[in-house]
């Protein structure tokens, strides 16, 4: 009888990756059933380009709570990953609990000068951003809290996806500075003054990753612009700057085409609205579009061109409307309060979608939704109640309401979404209130600081 052969054990083919040889060796000699450890060890390269792929945040943070290993190669390439991640999608419907509060300057007495305070909302006291927002504990006595912040005489000009904008009082100049509460991280912008000098009477928006979400800049960490429009007297036409925090520097002028806004009508102008890109300002006839184009990379300057959004209504005083926006079908909203019977107040909700870069529009019908819950003071006439601030997150309005021939106003916060209504502080100062802004925050599921 032949002896019996036996099969030769191929060796497998070796493996681009190193391996680990302690590891083998304790698969072959492990006698207790447990599982063998991994033999290959993936190099930090291919863990970057896996974790770059992957769907979102949260399979990233899974990822690095797998070991310890994998953990350290996020933190150590955490920016190039975040910048590689889709941009998450915007929320189908107001997500009410973004809005916190209200920023505003405020006066202490004849003789100090102005501080910024912050009025948290009712359902903001519990939160961690609150908590991370208001420097000091919050006493049981007010809810007006002070803010800890270097930044006398600031007064805010601009509020948008967790940042706000402040005006430092500098003398013979304008400096800006993007402050992110819920972070603190502050950028101070370098001051425009002499010939760069726009003046007191100016209209600022600040564009965030969330508006520009196209080329690498525009999702890295941190990344805004601020827009300016001002009116240079001297030249008799609207100017319009942009400040980009990738170049860290103020662009060129931009003259406006077509017909000059006047200084105290930008002094009037609502809040600003992002929608594709573009900043909206509320005029009497129109919605005043900015559109920033290019600037996707060091080597390309945005450059800055002008639309307009024609209303369905023929609309008179600034105070009684502005614009907003519909996260749900992506629509231009023109929010406009008026009163019946002269005790009911309403605000209505005219709808308009943009054709693409045209500025064509189509329009809706209006929805009309009864503002029952608020208690307006007494003597309260339609000329005394304002719009100050659209929350574009959350769907919150912020109004204020005053009686005839009062100084001051209450402060009320309405949401479109719930309907709810809450009183957030009263006997604020008429003039305070012209620098009165929300401020909300931007869903958890996103990365941008």
């Amino acid at each position: 009888m032949p002896p019996v052969r036996r099969v030769r054990r191929l060796h497998p083919a070796a493996s681009p990756y190193p391996t680990d040889r302690r590891a083998e060796a304790k698969s072959d000699h492990a006698s207790d059933g447990a599982p063998p450890a991994p033999a290959t060890l993936l190099p930090d390269d291919v863990l970057f380009a896996i974790f770059s792929h992957s769907s979102g945040a949260a399979d990233v943070a899974r990822c690095a709570a797998t070991c310890r290993r994998w953990g350290s190669v996020v933190a150590a390439r955490a920016a190039a990953i975040c910048r590689a991640l889709p941009v998450p999608p915007p929320p189908a419907t107001f997500l009410p609990h973004l809005a916190l509060g209200v920023f505003f300057p405020q006066h202490k007495n004849a003789r100090a000068g102005a501080r910024l305070r912050f009025v948290p909302t009712a359902a903001a006291l519990s939160s961690s951003y609150s908590r991370r927002l208001l420097a000091g504990p919050i006493t049981t006595g007010s809810a007006v809290v002070d803010l800890e912040l270097d930044l006398d005489h600031a007064r805010p000009v601009a509020s948008r996806n967790g940042r706000v904008v402040l005006q430092l009082r500098r003398a013979g100049c304008l400096t800006l500075c993007v402050w992110n509460p819920s972070t603190g991280a502050v950028s101070v912008l370098p001051p425009l003054s002499g010939e760069d000098y726009p003046g007191t009477d100016y209209a600022c928006a600040i564009l965030t990753s969330e508006d520009l979400a196209t080329g690498p800049l525009s999702t890295s960490p941190g990344f805004f612009r601020v827009l300016v429009v001002y009116e240079r007297r001297r030249r008799s036409f609207t100017t319009l700057r942009c400040y980009s925090s990738d170049t860290g520097g103020w662009g060129a002028e931009a003259k406006k085409p077509g017909d000059k806004i006047s200084g105290r009508v930008l002094r009037q102008l609502r809040p600003a609205v992002v929608l594709g890109g573009v900043a909206y300002w509320s005029m009497r006839r129109a919605a005043f579009g900015v559109r920033l184009d290019g600037g996707t990379s060091l080597s390309s300057p945005a450059t800055m061109d002008v639309c307009s959004v024609p209303y369905q209504l023929k609309l008179l005083r600034l105070n009684d409307h502005m614009v907003g926006v519909s996260p749900e079908d992506g629509r231009m909203r023109f929010i406009v309060m008026g009163f019946f019977a002269r005790k009911l107040l309403a605000i209505d909700l005219f709808t308009s979608r943009l054709r693409q870069a045209s500025g064509d529009q189509i329009d809706d019908d209006g929805i009309m939704v009864n503002v029952q819950e608020i208690k307006l003071p007494r003597n309260c006439v339609p000329n005394n109640v304002k719009l100050r601030w659209f929350g574009e997150k959350s769907g919150t309005i912020i109004i204020t309401a005053g009686e005839t021939g009062s100084s001051t106003s209450d402060v009320f916060a309405f949401n479109l979404f719930t309907g709810s209504v809450e009183k957030l502080a009263q006997g604020v100062s008429n003039h305070e209130c012209r620098n009165l802004y929300g401020y909300e925050v931007i869903p958890q599921h996103s990365l941008r600081p």
